[in-house]
């Protein structure tokens, strides 16, 4: 009886003890609420030490600091997408970093067990960037959106250029793709994949790489050029900045190759083959290989025992974006290849026909653009790679134009002055008229052979800024500059719109014709 009163004293008292305890310890939630505090305090404090390096023209030591900032947050073992905090503050720490012109190259980010891809912090100014399509269907897709199949059931159909198995989460990606939030990106990637098509088989039939692994770059950036993921992997093919050096793709202040279609799909497929010699003849461990790093994979077939996607994907032993990377693929290869049979009827975009020409000594696209009276947009689109709208300076580069705007071009330029290859910055004025801020050019100013008024257009039914751009011979950016809105942005029936418009310079005999009081007037205001 005293046994049985004291075993049950001691249990009370062991309750009572481990109930204040509990109460006296932080909850999971609190304490990983602190952690993370602690993490982006760290972090923006080794980022703020870069910024004053950076400041200092100390650009090695700034370089050092924004790697250790990132990788302070990567290493932590923390799941970001759990934690909307932490990864709203990574993308704005990344695009923070980005805004610096460090022409080398700094690392990062996703894959902290191999050589941490690369957050490189080259100067973006003029060249706009994308959302890499992966980020958003990899990463951020529903589970939900992935739960069921069709109630017919999908079927695979055709013969593919590689060996593959299916397991159910290709089919549930078919059923993304086809008749979920998926379908838009399909759509989408099927029409500007016209563009790029004819160059990528080309390309991949020189290297021996199978023709169907180019809807790879569908899932990778929807055939954008200029497409940039979070972990600062860019162009069609998605290189992170390591991997680009790697496969001979420049990386500079001027130019970045990974968004040079024809290189960087040269780099692309000279990558997969190596890693599918890597891995024995397997591409779907290749793919895996493409998107985590292919020592992520050797470590994760060294866990498992065996070399199998499908069974490294079943064990859970690489990361989620990398398990959905490669059912998306497959899915969009199979659609592509049966576009009837899954609902699609698609007109590609037209290729990207151009002849290429050599510039002896840095130029603005925008004096290449005056001289061929081509739109801006169209020059740019063709020169994706020129991050600054210039060619590099010191050196000649070749360009893309136009197929039949070459021969224009060349004799064009021969008759220009070399001192009227880069055109002058803008002067912002005050009321006063006087300058706000002078920035002194190395070169005057060019001037073509025509002058740009403001006029106004008033909007009709069914009409968008690219087809007002169209009209009047613009670009869609600069309508929308001159208007103060988005690119993007909806026109109303009525509204005015200020449009740029291009009119004839008059010639000088023109201007001496007009009398020399007048003449000598306006040469005094030129000075």
């Amino acid at each position: 009886m005293k046994l049985t009163k004291f075993v049950c004293r001691s249990v009370v008292l062991f309750i009572l003890a481990t109930l204040i305890g509990t109460a006296l310890m932080p909850s999971p939630s609190f304490a990983q609420t602190d952690t993370i505090k602690a993490l982006i305090e760290n972090a923006e404090a080794k980022y703020k030490q870069g910024e004053d390096s950076f400041n200092k023209g100390q650009k090695d030591i700034a370089r050092q600091k924004f790697d250790e900032s990132v990788d302070l947050i990567m290493l932590s073992g923390i799941n970001l997408r759990a934690n909307p905090k932490l990864d709203a503050y990574y993308t704005d720490l990344v695009e923070r970093i980005h805004s610096f012109d460090i022409p080398k190259n700094t690392r990062a980010a996703n894959n902290p067990t191999v050589t941490k891809p690369g957050v490189e912090v080259l100067n973006q100014q003029n060249v706009n960037t994308e959302r890499s399509a992966i980020d958003e269907i990899a990463s951020e897709v529903n589970e939900n959106e992935l739960s069921a199949v069709t109630a017919a059931g999908l079927k695979v159909y055709g013969k593919y250029d590689f060996d593959f198995s299916v397991a159910p989460p290709v089919f549930q990606f078919l059923n993304f793709f086809t008749s979920g939030r998926g379908r838009s990106t399909m759509l989408a990637g099927l029409q500007r994949s016209g563009r790029y098509r004819l160059m990528v088989e080309k390309i991949f039939k020189e290297e021996g790489v199978p023709l169907d692994l180019m809807w790879l770059a569908q899932a990778e950036s929807v055939w954008k050029p200029n497409a940039l993921s979070r972990a600062a992997a860019k162009g069609i093919w998605q290189f992170i900045s390591s991997t680009g050096s790697r496969y001979g793709l420049v990386q500079t202040a001027y130019v970045d190759e990974r968004s040079h279609p024809e290189k960087s799909t040269r780099a692309a497929a000279r990558y997969l083959k190596w890693l599918h010699e890597h891995f024995a003849g397997d591409w779907l461990l290749a793919m895996a290989a493409y998107n985590s790093g292919e020592n992520r994979v050797d470590n994760a077939v060294a866990k498992c025992g065996y070399a199998d996607f499908w069974e490294l994907y079943t064990r859970g032993l690489l990361p989620q974006e990398t398990r959905n990377y490669v059912p998306i693929i497959l899915a969009i290869t199979i659609i592509t290849k049966n576009q009837n049979r899954y609902g699609f009827s698609v007109k590609p975009d037209a290729p990207l026909l151009f002849e290429a020409t050599e510039i002896p000594d840095q130029t603005d696209l925008r004096v290449v653009s005056d001289l061929t009276s081509l739109p801006y947009d169209v020059v740019q689109e063709l020169n994706p790679e020129l991050r600054k709208g210039c060619t590099p300076p010191g050196q000649s580069y070749t360009i893309r134009l136009p197929k039949g705007y070459k021969q224009v071009f060349e004799l064009s330029y021969a008759g220009l002055p070399e001192d009227q290859r880069m055109r002058r910055p803008s002067v912002a004025r005050d009321d006063d008229d006087k300058p706000e801020r002078v920035e002194r050019a190395e070169r005057p100013a060019y001037r073509p052979t025509y002058t740009t008024k403001v006029v106004g257009y008033q909007v009709r039914r069914g009409d968008t800024l690219a087809s007002v751009a169209q009209r009047h011979g613009v670009s869609v950016k600069e309508v929308a500059r001159i208007n103060r809105m988005s690119s993007r942005g909806e026109l109303l029936r009525g509204q005015t719109l200020k449009v740029p418009s291009n009119v004839r310079s008059k010639s000088k005999s023109a201007a001496k014709k007009q009398g020399g009081r007048t003449a000598s007037k306006s040469k005094s205001r030129r000075r």
